[in-house]
């Protein structure tokens, strides 16, 4: 089985310069490339990585969404999924309403559109929900959660 993430690579390695997708000839999967980064998906989940090679967003066979790296600012959509913000020193929005909204990491800026439940964990981090009264779990030192922010409800 191998064969089948080297012959992703490959592909996604012949369309870098162009700026091109291809479907991949197994099932529903699908190559993206472009100057930003790489993104291989299928049904079961996605993942992308940035032009520096570091892993940024996946979707889990279970549909939840990672953000693993927030390099600059990342802007996702929650479609009603959980999210698992696992980074450093960033930003990322998330825009509409998410499930749960799990923060571990430190000095990160997360906004919110709306959602049931919001976990952080760790120090100095600064989360911020745009409409709802969602349930709040707070483990750490420092962290700022208020209503308000920059994601779209």
């Amino acid at each position: 089985m191998m064969k089948r993430p080297l012959a992703a690579a490959v592909l996604a390695a012949a369309f870098w310069v162009t700026g091109c997708s291809v479907d991949l000839p197994w099932g529903d999967g699908s190559v993206s490339v472009d100057e930003d980064g790489v993104s291989v998906g299928n049904g079961d989940g996605e993942v992308s990585v940035d032009s520096e090679g570091n892993p940024a967003v996946s979707v889990d066979g279970d549909g939840s969404l990672t953000i693993a790296s927030a390099d600059g600012t990342v802007t996702e959509d929650c479609e009603g999924r959980t999210v698992n913000v696992t980074a450093n020193a960033g930003e990322v929005v998330l825009n509409g309403s998410c499930e749960r909204v799990n923060v571990l990491g430190s000095d990160m800026t997360v906004h919110v559109g709306s959602a049931e439940t919001i976990n952080v964990v760790g120090a100095d981090n600064t989360v911020h929900h745009a409409t709802g009264e969602p349930s709040i779990i707070d483990v750490g030192t420092g962290n700022e959660i208020s209503a308000g922010g920059d994601a779209q409800a």
